[in-house]
């Protein structure tokens, strides 16, 4: 996080408290009135308020998980008839505004910020809304393949059954199972039933893709079991899919099945074992055959740095880089052929958009921002390209294409650059002796910026106040000196491209200045807003 963004946050840091805590107060008694839907739109209103302000201050972990509960709180009000996954969510949502002044608090005092530390709570508010969790795929790529090889263990009368058999016989133990934890019905029972058919499956499993599967799934069982993980949403979502690939086991076959094994799960599933807090045998086994602490390691003192915001190892940071890079090539390359066949077949570049997304949620969940947002920009132009379904200009792909490049080649340099300090914090920035001249003009320059950063937030208020009562004409006034003393601060400070764009919004600012706010229609404001954001 810049200077400036941390002079930004410690502005607005007295407002955010007070919206999240009537967010707070709003979720808490909509727990005691479940009835009255004006309650969660409250809540939902002042998170979109939370969301805006992070995003100024660019504290983008903080933004990411309040977006992430906003999304949950609209969930929760379109599903309000059905009353769909309302206890989960509203668990999910508490535990989150307890969550996250914590972390803004470690923020504000110069802790990284780095969303990876609040993964677990962004899976448990994306599992409520039934989205693809944060732990799969690019983010966390972990390594899939162990040492530990399938060792079929039947006895003659179980050897007459296959594997997919097999399947098929223990599925409505397990749904059984499932069912009732999920519930909370005898907790302990029910746990011990799914553990013991993940266990059988892991015995009579054949082939690798399934053992491994089973044998993951029994070590997030007895996690569960030893109190090392507790029963959140997105567990209960990744056991749910555990008795979905029973039956496609048991539907296509063992040979079939292994040939789309199912790699996410195992992937997310692997995530968890990592985080779990217990040291059983078969999650001590299966960290050590996927070699999981590699990536994520579970030591007392790791999980301490990690939760007090520490950044997770260079070696993670060159892992997740290299698989969002291998993802961008995917795109790249798409865009490449699509071009080279005449572009034409709109429909094809479909699949991007998916790919897309999910390298946009990555970045942001490690605290790139500003990549997320350029990625977001270029996935929103091809979604349009997509829904019109007419051939696409090769211009327009060239230019998605050119902004994937530039995101890529600023990955290496930004992620590691969370870990170790920048070239100019380690001295190897130009060898300029740093005089007293340097301390004074850095000095001035932050109280510039300081003054600059106060008086656009006085720009707008006073634009919100006269948008909301138009005949108070005493706020306006304010207007045209601040905008003034920022463009100058600016232009002393040598902020070249600052100053143009603070030149255009006074241009802006200007007309409706002039109009008393009455001439710009709301979606201009909300425009003039976005530029002055």
């Amino acid at each position: 996080m810049s200077e400036v963004s941390s002079q930004t946050l410690h502005i607005v840091a007295r407002e955010l408290a007070s919206e999240l805590n009537e967010a707070r107060a709003s979720l808490e008694t909509f727990g005691e009135q479940q009835e009255n839907l004006a309650l969660l739109r409250k809540c939902n209103e002042h998170l979109h308020l939370v969301h805006g302000a992070l995003r100024v201050a660019e504290v983008y972990g903080a933004a990411l998980l309040a977006e992430e509960m906003g999304q949950v709180a609209r969930y929760l009000i379109e599903n309000f008839a059905e009353k769909r996954h309302l206890a989960e969510g509203l668990d999910a949502l508490m535990r989150a505004m307890v969550q996250l002044p914590t972390y803004l608090e470690r923020v504000l005092s110069g802790g990284r910020d780095m969303a990876l530390v609040l993964l677990p709570l962004l899976n448990d508010l994306r599992a409520v809304r039934g989205h693809a969790l944060l732990s799969e795929g690019t983010l966390l790529l972990l390594n899939l393949s162990s040492d530990q090889q399938a060792n079929p263990q039947r006895s003659p009368e179980e050897a007459a059954l296959s594997v997919a058999q097999w399947g098929r016989k223990l599925r409505p133990r397990f749904q059984l199972g499932l069912l009732g934890w999920i519930k909370g019905e005898r907790v302990e029972q029910n746990l011990e039933v799914l553990a013991r058919t993940a266990e059988k499956l892991e015995q009579v499993a054949a082939a690798q893709p399934v053992f491994q599967l089973w044998w993951v799934v029994g070590a997030v069982l007895e996690a569960l079991r030893e109190r090392g993980l507790e029963g959140s949403a997105s567990i209960k979502r990744l056991l749910g899919h555990a008795d979905r690939e029973m039956r496609r086991l048991y539907e296509s076959g063992e040979a079939r099945y292994v040939d789309s094994p199912p790699l996410e799960l195992l992937n997310n599933l692997l995530y968890y074992v990592a985080r779990a807090r217990s040291t059983g045998a078969r999650v001590a086994a299966v960290r050590a055959s996927f070699r999981l602490t590699d990536l994520l390691p579970v030591d007392d003192h790791i999980e301490e740095a990690r939760e007090s915001l520490s950044a997770p190892s260079v070696k993670l940071m060159k892992t997740v880089a290299a698989a969002i890079k291998e993802d961008l090539g995917r795109v790249k390359d798409a865009l490449d052929i699509f071009v080279r066949q005449g572009g034409t077949q709109v429909d094809e570049l479909a699949p991007q958009l998916e790919l897309l997304k999910k390298i946009a949620d990555t970045l942001g969940v490690l605290g790139l921002g500003q990549l997320r947002d350029k990625v977001q920009s270029e996935t929103a132009d091809l979604q349009t390209i997509v829904a019109q379904r007419s051939p696409a200009s090769q211009g327009a792909l060239l230019g998605i294409a050119a902004t994937l490049i530039k995101v890529e080649d600023s990955l290496d340099e930004q992620l590691v650059g969370m870990i170790v300090p920048t070239a100019g914090e380690s001295g190897a920035a130009p060898a300029k002796p740093s005089g007293p001249e340097d301390i004074e003009f850095r000095q001035v320059t932050e109280a510039v910026l300081r003054e600059c950063i106060v008086n656009m937030a006085r720009i707008k208020e006073a634009v919100a106040h006269s948008v909301e009562k138009p005949r108070e004409a005493q706020a306006i006034d304010q207007i045209p000196p601040l905008v003034r003393g920022i463009i100058a601060g600016l232009v002393m400070l040598a902020k070249t491209r600052a100053a143009e764009v603070m030149e255009g919004i006074d241009r802006a600012l200007a007309q409706f200045v002039r109009n008393d706010g009455l001439a710009l229609p709301s979606e201009a404001v909300d425009r003039l807003a976005d530029a002055i954001v």
